[in-house]
């Protein structure tokens, strides 16, 4: 894939730049450790991966490893930007195939755009949500991705990117310089922000021996607190029951996306 390809042509530029000298080449490929350090922080998290135990999966030396990264942390961050790669690649091959969005997304609405909306500016919106919602969906299928984006460096090669693509959709909107500058980072911090707490709930959740057994518990809990005092968290309950991660995170999205949309008008 070409996020796999732009991972190991960054890989090989550290190589050949100025810093450490492996002592040995490497005798497996980047896409061998990518694709096992993927599997290994869907299996056991972040947390318990070590370079050691991921070598030992591969049969290798540790040493292979430190060919491409100088330890967990930069392959931590290889490893987020390939996937921000395959985000990236899925969102250009929707493109491609004239469709608006993944399809795990299919059956949601798109955004109600205002009778002031421009075409460019309808465009634009629309080019942003199916790059977020790409996003999404790896951060769904690998729930530590999130809290990894949140971490990674603005030179990760993918990282840039994606930053860059949502800029080059704002420029076509009616927003002045300073607006696309913050409209963009409110997008981008949206993706890895709520992207990390709907990923850290679903761990949560896992963990718990009857999820929504304890949820449950937890709505009676509000329920009995004072309605004069709490007469927001009241009201919203019964919202609950239509709770889910995905409509929590598409709905905030449009939140996001409407914001912007309603800044062109003026």
């Amino acid at each position: 894939m070409a996020a796999r390809a732009r991972g190991a042509d960054r890989a090989d530029l550290r190589r050949r730049g100025g810093g450490r000298q492996p002592r040995a080449r490497a005798s497996l490929s980047l896409d061998q450790i990518i694709e096992a350090a993927i599997a290994t922080l869907d299996a056991v998290g972040a947390e318990k991966v070590t370079l050691r135990g991921l070598a030992a999966q591969l049969d290798s030396g540790v040493a292979s490893l430190y060919w491409y990264a100088s330890g967990k942390d930069e392959l931590m961050a290889i490893v987020a930007d390939e996937l921000l790669g395959r985000a990236l690649d899925d969102a250009d091959e929707l493109i491609d195939a004239g469709e608006a969005t993944p399809s795990m997304f299919a059956d949601y609405p798109g955004i109600d755009l205002g009778e002031a909306t421009s075409e460019d500016t309808a465009e634009a919106l629309a080019d942003i949500r199916r790059l977020v919602l790409c996003l999404f969906v790896q951060m769904i299928e690998h729930r530590w991705l999130a809290g990894q984006l949140i971490k990674a460096g603005p030179d990760e090669p993918n990282s840039l990117t994606y930053w860059e693509r949502v800029g080059q959709a704002l420029q076509r909107t009616e927003l002045d310089l300073t607006t696309q500058f913050h409209a963009s980072l409110a997008v981008v911090n949206y993706a890895s922000g709520m992207g990390a707490e709907v990923s850290q709930g679903a761990i949560d959740r896992d963990a718990m021996d009857d999820a929504d057994a304890e949820f449950a518990e937890q709505i009676d809990r509000w329920s009995s607190f004072d309605e004069q005092e709490f007469p927001f968290v009241h009201s919203v309950l019964g919202e609950f029951a239509k709770f889910d991660a995905k409509s929590e995170f598409i709905v905030g999205l449009h939140l996001v996306l409407s914001g912007i949309e309603r800044l062109t008008w003026s």
